[in-house]
């Protein structure tokens, strides 16, 4: 009883966590800091190895497992080498933490200037096996001002055979001083198929059975940590023996992607009672709503950025079951409502974060989201407020018959008499229908160039040459077809002006009357939007406007400025 006892308690404590079991023990084996490790293998095999480095980065990236892969590689029998062997005594004792030659020290705990002093008169001490003393100091930052001045010369100057590697989280708290006397190397996250490839193959061998899916999870909740990613796999793979996705979840209290897709589109479509249901079922699971909006919001920056960047895959930390969907939301929303949305969600976790009743603030903030989608953009509707009033932009009258007007019919009082033009010969039938437009003069008679006219002759044209054509502004005026060409479209006014002879054949076909085309530009006047932002501000009207519906002003255009 007391032997198996003990033999229980035994495996117990013997029991190695994955994140220690599975310490990068070679350049090989560490993963997603290729830059770094080229850096380091090249100083190595060139016999330039700096005095000191400072390496810089998130958690749980591998700082200072280099740091004891770079001690090995300097003491190893073999050494100085990039390829530590990993097998001689020197090796081994930096492996497990033996070694008299290699130093890890606290920052946060050892961090008052006698620490400091202490440690400058132990470098003056030459190794006791190896070739090299080398000190890694663990969170640099805690290091007090004055442990940092009494550091600064030593670190200047150490003895030939001392290196120093500091590693910090926050290289802004760091000294200019102590940073100048330092080769500095910034790791970055590791990427999530990086993180997940490594899970794969120890999970493997640890005979842990999980989904690809549940693997993928742990990466992206990891955020960029590989040692994160392996607590989360020694907690789950306690958890389950067969782990899936949705024990993933339930464990990390991370949101199904497939419900923040749905109220993603209930907030883009305005379906307001679908967003309630969404937000009770979540408060049945007993969802954390301060977490899930966290998790909104960086869904919505998904969606932002994938409909930004032609291939999303390449910036998002996203698998392609997960591109898929977010591909379909983009359908259904624009630039403009994400960007709105996101903000609105960003001003709104504040709210939640400090609301005595979480779930009602994000409800109402949903609702007030949910409006967005009713609202059109005041520069379209400037744009295109002549379409409201039965005219277009830059057109000319309303359509007129461009027959010739019968002589007999006598006009209204008001309207002035026009003297007759000589009268063409009457004549009848078919023959006097295609005479007639040939000898009528549209230009003296008034008759317009209307926008059936204009679209006919523009699709008779070359495409490039009908694409300048319509950006323009046209009208007739004493027997000219003239174009105008607003600001920066000025720049096609020398080619339209190349096709000329093509565009008077057609336009005279058109008008049955041979025409002449004239080009002119009109520059934009240069007013700096935040003048124009001052202006609109200052406006009493607005100013009332945006205090009665809680407004804000999101863009500012000016319309109408064009002078030549």
């Amino acid at each position: 009883m007391d032997g198996d006892a003990f033999q229980v308690s035994y495996k117990i404590m013997g029991y190695l966590v994955l994140a220690r079991k599975w310490r990068p023990q070679g350049f090989d084996d560490l993963i997603g800091q290729e830059s770094i490790l080229r850096v380091l293998r090249n100083s190595l095999e060139q016999g330039k190895v700096a005095h000191a480095y400072l390496f810089s980065g998130p958690r749980g990236v591998g700082k200072t497992s280099t740091a004891r892969i770079l001690a090995k590689a300097l003491n190893c029998k073999n050494g100085p080498t990039p390829a530590p062997c990993g097998e001689c005594s020197f090796c081994k004792s930096i492996a497990d933490g033996s070694s008299v030659d290699v130093m890890e020290i606290d920052g946060a705990s050892n961090n008052s200037v006698n620490d400091i002093r202490d440690l400058r008169e132990r470098v003056k001490y030459v190794p006791s096996g190896g070739r090299y003393k080398v000190y890694i100091i663990d969170e640099t930052h805690m290091l007090s001002d004055a442990a940092f001045n009494a550091l600064l010369k030593t670190l200047e100057e150490p003895p030939s055979h001392v290196v120093f590697v500091l590693a910090t989280t926050a290289p802004r708290k760091i000294p200019a001083t102590v940073l100048s006397r330092c080769q500095h190397l910034p790791f970055k996250r590791i990427p999530g198929h990086i993180i997940k490839g490594r899970l794969k193959t120890i999970s493997d061998s640890e005979g842990i059975h999980i989904t690809d899916q549940a693997l993928e999870m742990v990466a992206r909740a990891a955020d960029g940590s590989l040692r994160d990613s392996l607590t989360i796999l020694d907690q789950i793979s306690s958890f389950s023996s067969d782990v899936t996705e949705a024990e993933v979840q339930d464990l990390l209290g991370i949101t199904d992607f497939g419900l923040l897709s749905q109220l993603s589109v209930a907030l883009i479509e305005g379906n307001r009672e679908r967003m309630i249901t969404i937000v009770a079922e979540l408060a049945e699971k007993g969802t954390d709503i301060r977490t899930f909006i966290r998790e909104l919001i960086q869904f919505f920056r998904n969606l932002l950025v994938s409909s930004v960047v032609k291939d999303p895959g390449r910036v998002l930390d996203l698998g392609a079951e997960e591109i898929a969907p977010i591909k379909d939301i983009l359908q259904k929303t624009s630039e403009e409502q994400l960007t709105l949305i996101l903000s609105d969600l960003l001003a709104a976790e504040i709210e939640i974060k400090n609301a005595s009743s979480p779930r009602l603030s994000f409800e109402i903030s949903l609702l007030k989201m949910s409006f967005l989608k009713d609202m059109m953009p005041l520069k379209e509707i400037i744009e295109n407020i002549e379409t409201y009033i039965g005219r277009s932009p830059g057109r000319a009258a309303p359509p007129v018959r461009e027959s010739a007007p019968e002589r007999e019919t006598p006009g209204p009082a008001n309207t002035p008499e026009v003297a007759p033009e000589e009268e063409p010969a009457e004549e009848s039938g078919p023959a006097a229908e295609a005479v007639a437009p040939q000898t009528t003069d549209f230009s003296s008679q008034g008759a317009a160039l209307t926008p059936e006219m204009w679209e006919r002759a523009l699709k008779r044209m070359e495409p490039p040459l009908a694409s300048k054509l319509s950006k323009a502004d046209f009208r007739i005026s004493d027997g000219k077809l003239v174009l105008t060409l607003h600001g920066g479209l000025s720049v096609f006014s020398d080619s339209i002006k190349k096709s000329a002879a093509t565009i008077e054949n057609i336009f005279a076909e058109e008008l049955g009357n041979r025409i002449r085309l004239e080009v002119e530009s009109v520059k934009k006047k240069t007013v700096r939007k935040k003048d124009l932002r001052a202006e609109v501000m200052s406006d009493p009207v607005i100013k009332e406007v945006l205090d009665l519906f809680d407004g804000r002003i999101v863009d500012v255009t000016q319309i109408n400025e064009d002078i030549k």
